[in-house]
């Protein structure tokens, strides 16, 4: 009786830690996506404000080859954001303005929304918009 509580304990704490551990690497937020920029690229800074669950706007066009500096605010709720293609993922506070950054070095058209996180998977929320890097 004795050894199988103490085994149940130890599975208790061991799925505890693990789970600390993947739920820390699930949600650690990502501000910038500047691998591979090399010095001297042209710079651009976009805002972007999520208003009653909207991106305005909801295309941005940059140049290809540059450092984007984006700006988004929150007016009306706690947002959440991510962009495919670029490793870019961060809550947005209702009433801040968070800045992330990021390298364009592919042309294309990226995916950027608030998200709704499903286990290490997500699914669009709704409020979708893109980039289009030229």
């Amino acid at each position: 009786m004795e050894r199988r509580f103490h085994m149940y304990k130890i599975a208790k704490i061991m799925l505890v830690a693990f789970s600390v551990i993947f739920a820390g690497c699930a949600s650690s937020p990502s501000y910038t996506s500047l691998k591979g920029m090399p010095a001297d690229v042209p710079l651009q800074t976009v805002e972007l404000t999520g208003d009653n669950c909207e991106w305005v706007p909801s295309t941005i066009k940059v140049e290809k080859g540059s450092h984007v500096i984006l700006k988004i605010k929150s007016v009306d709720w706690d947002y959440n954001f991510r962009m495919k293609g670029y490793d870019l993922h961060f809550e947005i506070p209702k009433g801040e303005t968070v800045t992330a950054e990021f390298y364009t070095p592919d042309q294309g058209e990226f995916e950027f929304g608030c998200y709704i996180e499903e286990g290490l998977r997500y699914t669009w929320g709704g409020m979708v918009g893109k980039v289009i890097v030229e």
